[in-house]
Protein backbone atom coordinates (compact mmCIF):
# COMPACT_ATOMS: atom_id res chain seq x y z
CA UNK A 1 0.00 0.00 0.00
CA UNK A 2 1.65 3.09 -1.16
CA UNK A 3 1.43 5.96 1.75
CA UNK A 4 2.87 9.91 1.22
CA UNK A 5 5.61 11.33 3.11
CA UNK A 6 3.60 12.54 5.85
CA UNK A 7 2.01 9.36 6.33
CA UNK A 8 5.31 7.66 6.50
CA UNK A 9 6.76 10.07 9.12
CA UNK A 10 3.19 9.55 11.35
CA UNK A 11 4.12 6.00 11.25
CA UNK A 12 7.15 6.11 11.89
CA UNK A 13 6.38 8.30 15.58
CA UNK A 14 3.85 6.27 16.42
CA UNK A 15 5.83 3.02 16.16
CA UNK A 16 8.87 4.80 18.07
CA UNK A 17 6.37 6.18 20.73
CA UNK A 18 5.14 2.64 21.23
CA UNK A 19 9.04 1.69 21.60
CA UNK A 20 9.93 4.55 24.34
CA UNK A 21 6.04 3.16 26.10
CA UNK A 22 8.23 -0.09 26.38
CA UNK A 23 10.84 1.94 27.98
CA UNK A 24 8.73 4.30 30.32
CA UNK A 25 6.51 2.86 32.96
CA UNK A 26 5.29 6.07 33.87
CA UNK A 27 3.80 6.40 31.22
CA UNK A 28 -0.40 7.24 31.25
CA UNK A 29 -2.90 4.41 30.65
CA UNK A 30 -4.55 6.30 28.42
CA UNK A 31 -1.21 7.09 26.32
CA UNK A 32 -0.69 3.85 25.63
CA UNK A 33 -4.09 3.06 24.31
CA UNK A 34 -3.96 5.68 22.15
CA UNK A 35 -0.90 4.22 21.13
CA UNK A 36 -1.79 1.39 20.65
CA UNK A 37 -4.16 1.98 18.75
CA UNK A 38 -2.58 3.44 16.13
CA UNK A 39 -0.28 1.07 16.06
CA UNK A 40 -2.93 -1.31 14.55
CA UNK A 41 -4.06 0.84 12.66
CA UNK A 42 -0.84 1.05 10.77
CA UNK A 43 -0.89 -2.59 10.73
CA UNK A 44 -3.98 -3.08 9.22
CA UNK A 45 -2.88 -0.47 6.74
CA UNK A 46 0.62 -1.47 5.97
CA UNK A 47 0.70 -5.07 7.60
CA UNK A 48 4.47 -5.18 5.81
CA UNK A 49 6.30 -2.84 7.68
CA UNK A 50 4.91 -4.08 10.89
CA UNK A 51 5.74 -7.62 10.61
CA UNK A 52 9.73 -6.51 9.30
CA UNK A 53 10.12 -4.18 12.32
CA UNK A 54 8.63 -6.41 15.12
CA UNK A 55 10.30 -9.82 13.61
CA UNK A 56 13.50 -7.95 13.09
CA UNK A 57 13.05 -6.34 16.63
CA UNK A 58 13.06 -9.77 17.88
CA UNK A 59 15.53 -11.14 15.77
CA UNK A 60 18.15 -8.94 17.12
CA UNK A 61 17.61 -9.06 21.05
CA UNK A 62 17.59 -13.08 20.67
CA UNK A 63 20.84 -12.74 18.66
CA UNK A 64 22.20 -10.81 21.91
CA UNK A 65 21.39 -13.84 24.55
CA UNK A 66 23.92 -16.36 25.66
CA UNK A 67 24.79 -19.14 22.98
CA UNK A 68 23.08 -21.54 25.48
CA UNK A 69 19.82 -19.58 26.79
CA UNK A 70 17.34 -21.78 26.19
CA UNK A 71 15.46 -19.00 24.84
CA UNK A 72 17.58 -18.85 21.84
CA UNK A 73 15.85 -22.29 20.68
CA UNK A 74 12.25 -22.29 22.19
CA UNK A 75 10.11 -25.62 22.08
CA UNK A 76 6.97 -26.85 21.88
CA UNK A 77 4.83 -25.33 24.36
CA UNK A 78 6.91 -22.24 24.98
CA UNK A 79 5.40 -18.95 25.97
CA UNK A 80 3.97 -19.35 29.15
CA UNK A 81 5.76 -17.91 32.55
CA UNK A 82 6.80 -20.90 33.49
CA UNK A 83 9.81 -20.21 30.54
CA UNK A 84 10.90 -17.65 32.70
CA UNK A 85 11.79 -20.05 35.55
CA UNK A 86 15.71 -20.66 34.87
CA UNK A 87 15.91 -16.98 35.94
CA UNK A 88 13.93 -15.63 38.01
CA UNK A 89 11.38 -17.04 40.94
CA UNK A 90 8.42 -18.86 39.74
CA UNK A 91 5.51 -20.24 41.90
CA UNK A 92 5.56 -24.18 42.78
CA UNK A 93 2.53 -26.59 41.19
CA UNK A 94 1.03 -26.55 44.48
CA UNK A 95 0.85 -23.09 45.02
CA UNK A 96 -2.43 -22.50 42.26
CA UNK A 97 -1.06 -18.76 41.59
CA UNK A 98 -3.96 -17.78 39.10
CA UNK A 99 -3.34 -14.49 36.78
CA UNK A 100 -4.32 -11.97 39.59
CA UNK A 101 -2.08 -13.42 41.77
CA UNK A 102 0.67 -13.17 39.13
CA UNK A 103 0.21 -9.50 38.56
CA UNK A 104 0.90 -8.74 41.82
CA UNK A 105 4.53 -10.29 41.33
CA UNK A 106 7.20 -7.72 39.92
CA UNK A 107 9.42 -10.07 38.14
CA UNK A 108 6.51 -12.20 36.28
CA UNK A 109 3.81 -9.88 36.12
CA UNK A 110 4.59 -9.00 32.11
CA UNK A 111 4.39 -13.09 31.60
CA UNK A 112 0.93 -13.18 33.56
CA UNK A 113 -1.07 -14.16 29.88
CA UNK A 114 0.30 -16.61 27.57
CA UNK A 115 1.65 -15.61 24.50
CA UNK A 116 -1.17 -14.95 21.55
CA UNK A 117 -1.55 -18.25 19.59
CA UNK A 118 1.05 -18.72 16.58
CA UNK A 119 3.58 -15.95 18.77
CA UNK A 120 5.79 -18.53 20.15
CA UNK A 121 6.32 -20.50 16.42
CA UNK A 122 6.74 -17.11 15.31
CA UNK A 123 9.39 -15.94 18.14
CA UNK A 124 11.08 -19.42 17.65
CA UNK A 125 11.65 -18.37 14.17
CA UNK A 126 12.97 -15.29 14.43
CA UNK A 127 15.56 -17.29 17.04
CA UNK A 128 16.70 -18.56 13.72
CA UNK A 129 17.10 -14.45 11.73
CA UNK A 130 15.35 -11.74 11.02
CA UNK A 131 14.22 -13.49 7.29
CA UNK A 132 12.71 -16.48 9.00
CA UNK A 133 10.96 -14.12 11.17
CA UNK A 134 9.10 -12.18 8.62
CA UNK A 135 8.22 -15.32 6.47
CA UNK A 136 6.85 -17.02 9.78
CA UNK A 137 4.36 -13.99 10.94
CA UNK A 138 4.19 -13.28 6.85
CA UNK A 139 2.32 -17.45 6.87
CA UNK A 140 0.60 -17.30 10.22
CA UNK A 141 -1.13 -13.74 9.57
CA UNK A 142 -2.63 -15.27 5.36
CA UNK A 143 -3.80 -18.37 7.69
CA UNK A 144 -5.51 -16.60 9.75
CA UNK A 145 -9.46 -15.37 9.01
CA UNK A 146 -10.04 -12.27 7.35
CA UNK A 147 -11.72 -10.62 10.00
CA UNK A 148 -9.16 -11.29 13.13
CA UNK A 149 -6.17 -11.09 10.22
CA UNK A 150 -4.80 -7.87 11.40
CA UNK A 151 -5.41 -7.92 14.94
CA UNK A 152 -4.03 -11.25 15.44
CA UNK A 153 -0.98 -9.48 13.72
CA UNK A 154 -0.32 -7.06 15.86
CA UNK A 155 -1.03 -9.26 18.95
CA UNK A 156 1.98 -11.50 17.92
CA UNK A 157 3.92 -8.49 16.88
CA UNK A 158 3.69 -7.02 20.11
CA UNK A 159 4.44 -10.09 22.13
CA UNK A 160 7.57 -11.13 20.53
CA UNK A 161 8.84 -7.90 21.05
CA UNK A 162 8.09 -7.41 24.48
CA UNK A 163 9.15 -10.85 25.64
CA UNK A 164 12.46 -10.35 23.87
CA UNK A 165 13.08 -7.38 25.90
CA UNK A 166 12.61 -9.33 29.24
CA UNK A 167 14.38 -11.43 28.63
CA UNK A 168 17.49 -9.56 27.51
CA UNK A 169 16.45 -7.04 30.65
CA UNK A 170 17.29 -10.01 32.74
CA UNK A 171 20.32 -9.62 32.20
CA UNK A 172 21.25 -6.07 31.81
CA UNK A 173 18.72 -3.88 33.57
CA UNK A 174 15.84 -1.26 32.59
CA UNK A 175 19.03 1.43 31.95
CA UNK A 176 20.28 -1.13 28.92
CA UNK A 177 20.11 1.31 25.77
CA UNK A 178 20.63 -1.75 23.40
CA UNK A 179 16.91 -3.01 22.77
CA UNK A 180 15.54 0.84 22.24
CA UNK A 181 18.36 2.13 19.65
CA UNK A 182 17.33 -1.45 18.35
CA UNK A 183 13.45 -0.46 17.95
CA UNK A 184 14.44 2.87 16.30
CA UNK A 185 17.01 1.34 13.69
CA UNK A 186 14.39 -1.22 12.65
CA UNK A 187 12.68 1.55 11.62
CA UNK A 188 14.89 2.37 9.21
CA UNK A 189 15.76 -1.28 8.36
CA UNK A 190 11.69 -2.03 8.13
CA UNK A 191 11.25 0.99 5.61
CA UNK A 192 14.11 -0.92 3.36
CA UNK A 193 12.69 -4.69 3.62
CA UNK A 194 8.69 -3.19 2.51
CA UNK A 195 10.64 -1.74 -0.44
CA UNK A 196 11.86 -5.04 -1.31
CA UNK A 197 15.45 -4.21 -0.42
CA UNK A 198 16.35 -7.03 2.04
CA UNK A 199 17.42 -7.03 5.86
CA UNK A 200 20.72 -4.82 5.87
CA UNK A 201 22.55 -7.07 7.90
CA UNK A 202 25.74 -5.25 7.10
CA UNK A 203 24.06 -2.27 9.35
CA UNK A 204 22.57 -4.31 12.02
CA UNK A 205 25.29 -7.31 12.93
CA UNK A 206 28.12 -5.25 14.27
CA UNK A 207 25.92 -3.62 16.62
CA UNK A 208 24.29 -7.15 17.54
CA UNK A 209 28.18 -8.49 18.09
CA UNK A 210 28.92 -5.17 20.67
CA UNK A 211 25.57 -6.17 22.49
CA UNK A 212 26.17 -9.67 22.74
CA UNK A 213 26.14 -11.30 26.19
CA UNK A 214 28.15 -14.64 26.80
CA UNK A 215 27.08 -17.72 28.72
CA UNK A 216 28.76 -16.12 31.92
CA UNK A 217 25.84 -13.96 31.99
CA UNK A 218 23.32 -16.79 32.02
CA UNK A 219 25.30 -18.68 34.35
CA UNK A 220 25.54 -15.95 36.82
CA UNK A 221 21.40 -14.75 36.25
CA UNK A 222 20.39 -18.55 36.58
CA UNK A 223 22.36 -19.03 39.83
CA UNK A 224 24.96 -21.81 38.31
CA UNK A 225 27.84 -20.23 40.03
CA UNK A 226 25.95 -20.44 43.26
CA UNK A 227 23.35 -23.45 43.40
CA UNK A 228 22.17 -22.69 47.16
CA UNK A 229 21.05 -19.11 46.12
CA UNK A 230 18.36 -18.85 43.89
CA UNK A 231 19.36 -16.27 41.22
CA UNK A 232 16.88 -13.61 41.99
CA UNK A 233 15.00 -11.83 44.73
CA UNK A 234 10.73 -12.98 44.69
CA UNK A 235 9.49 -9.24 44.60
CA UNK A 236 5.33 -9.00 44.74
CA UNK A 237 3.09 -6.40 46.36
Amino acid sequence: MEITREEATARRRTFAQWAAGAYEPFLPISTRVDIDRRFREWTRRTPTFTIAWATGVAASILDTLPPNDPWRHPTPGFGTWRDAGDVTFIPDEEDEWDRQRMLLDLSLAAMADPMPPGAARVMAACAAGAEDGQFTLTDVRNQSEATRRDMRTADIAQSIVLWSLWRRRIYRGADDEFPLSMMYSWLSYALMVEDGRGVPHESIDPDVFTAALTDEDYRAVAGMDDESEHPARHLDI
